[in-house]
C-alpha cells in the first residue's frame, strides 16, 4: 500500500527538477558563439596560428584575449574571397597597450587598461581593400619618445653677443674692455681723423 505512494512521491520530486527554471530572477546565459575560419592566420615562422574566429554581426571578430607582450600575426585572405565589410581584434584590457595593423595603411588602436572584460577594437575601413591580400597585426607595448635635453654650456652664446664668422676665434672679453673710448664712436657721427706726425719728424 504504501509502495505505490512511495513511487508517485517520487516521480513527482523528479518531475518538479526537470522542470524549466522560471524563476523571475533567472538570466539565461548567452550562447557562446560559434568558431568560425574565414581567414588563415600564420605566425612570424609561417606555421598556423589558432587564434579563435567569431562573426559579430558583420564584423570579423579575431581573438587575441590570450596574448601579452609583444607578438604579431599575419592574417591572409584566402583564394577567391574577399574582405568582411568590418573586421576587429578583441583583446583584454591592460595585456597590451596598443594594437598595431599594418595593410594598405597603417592604423594604430590603444588598448585601455581599465576594465575587466575583452573589448573590441575594430580596424578603420581604410586599412584593406575588398581584395587585400594579407594584414599583419602586431601588439606590444606604447613606444616612448625621450625628450632631448640640450647642454646650456654647449653652444652658449649671449643674446649681446655679435655672431662671428665661420673659423674665426672668439672675442677676447679683457681685450674688448681695453678699447680706447677714442674708438668709441656715437651713431651718426664721423671718426675723427688721427693725428699724422709733421712732416721731417
Amino acid at each position: 500500500m504504501f509502495r505505490p505512494a512511495l513511487v508517485a512521491a517520487v516521480g513527482l520530486v523528479m518531475a518538479g527538477c526537470s522542470t524549466p527554471k522560471i524563476w523571475p530572477f533567472y538570466k539565461k546565459p548567452k550562447p557562446v558563439p560559434e568558431a568560425v575560419h574565414e581567414v588563415d592566420l600564420a605566425n612570424p615562422d609561417g606555421s598556423a596560428a589558432s587564434y579563435p574566429q567569431y562573426w559579430k554581426r558583420n564584423t570579423l571578430v579575431i581573438d587575441l584575449t590570450g596574448v601579452s607582450g609583444t607578438g604579431t600575426v599575419a592574417a591572409r585572405l584566402p583564394p577567391d574571397t574577399t574582405w568582411p565589410v568590418r573586421v576587429a581584434v578583441r583583446v583584454m584590457p591592460g595585456s597590451v597597450e596598443q594594437i598595431e595593423v599594418v595593410g594598405e595603411e597603417r592604423n594604430v588602436l590603444a588598448v585601455s587598461r581599465e576594465g575587466t572584460l575583452p573589448i573590441d577594437l575594430e580596424f578603420v575601413p581604410s586599412v584593406y581593400r575588398p581584395t587585400t591580400g594579407a594584414l599583419y597585426i602586431n601588439w606590444g607595448y606604447m613606444p616612448q619618445f625621450a625628450e632631448v635635453v640640450l647642454d646650456p654650456e654647449q653652444d652658449a652664446v649671449s643674446p649681446t653677443e655679435a655672431p662671428q664668422p665661420a673659423g674665426a676665434a672668439p672675442q677676447d672679453p679683457d681685450s674688448a674692455e681695453s678699447s680706447s673710448a677714442s674708438d668709441i664712436v656715437a651713431p651718426g657721427a664721423t671718426a675723427a681723423p688721427q693725428d699724422s706726425p709733421p712732416p721731417g719728424s
